[in-house]
């Protein structure tokens, strides 16, 4: 028999909640890198670490977080791909593979594209519900999934380093000139006063709000995520 689950509803219901809930099924990194150099496939792996069984669901999204899984195409393809139901202290190896339909336009090849990995945690019915009212949440897990096209100049583990910032008004303007995402986790001024950051995509020229009363700093420092979702620290220079 097939295992169907409605992962648009549980997406939608698990997105909502306001309430704490905690997933059984884990993901064994924060992000995913599809490197084109070293073939055509990626694994990514999950594992129940509950102690119960749990069923899930993948799928990849093109950054629409509120997308219907059913009518998302993404020119990767998901093995296994039907929902699995997971026991405790199980795992499970997903293959994402970059294939191609003869109707679909290529990537770049000059810069990384990013993707998202999603993974729906739906947790089993208490084996003593029954003639309860029972409210149950979906956890879902959403992480980064890069393609990396062969060939691209540089290192993305330099691409951090070579962010070029400079004052703008009120704010701080960021430029990215690699060809890799560069993801920011923290950036400090020397006042001690954080500013609100996300990742700058490849060729992308960004401004980043100063607190209300802040300085224009002449320097700062930040945090950068690396490839297996690492923070590392850097610092930089502010020009005029």
């Amino acid at each position: 028999m097939k295992l169907r689950v409605n992962a648009w509803m549980c997406a939608l219901l698990a997105v909502s909640v306001v309430l704490p809930a905690s997933a059984a099924v884990t993901l064994q990194g924060t992000r995913i890198v599809h490197d084109a150099s070293k073939g055509r496939d990626v694994t990514v792996k999950a594992s129940n670490v509950g102690e119960l069984p749990a069923m899930t669901q993948v799928w990849i999204d093109d950054g629409d977080s509120q997308s219907r899984p059913e009518n998302v195409r993404t020119p990767f393809r998901l093995t296994p791909a039907e929902p699995r139901l997971l026991q405790p202290k199980q795992g499970q190896a997903y293959r994402l593979t970059y294939a191609l339909r003869p109707s679909e336009a290529p990537l770049p090849t000059d810069r990384e594209s990013v993707f998202y990995f999603n993974l729906l945690d739906i947790p089993p019915k208490p084996s003593d519900a029954s003639g309860k009212n029972l409210l149950q949440f979906a956890v879902r897990t959403r992480v980064k999934l890069f393609h990396r096209p062969a060939g691209l100049p540089g290192d993305a583990r330099d691409a951090a380093g070579q962010l070029q910032w400079r004052a703008q008004a009120d704010s701080l303007q960021v430029s990215n000139r690699s060809a890799y995402h560069v993801t920011l986790s923290t950036l400090s001024l020397p006042d001690g006063s954080k500013v609100d950051v996300d990742m700058i995509a490849p060729g992308a020229q960004v401004n980043l709000p100063l607190p209300a009363g802040a300085v224009m700093p002449t320097t700062l420092k930040f945090q950068w995520l690396d490839d297996y979702g690492t923070p590392r620290d850097a610092e930089a220079k502010v020009g005029r």
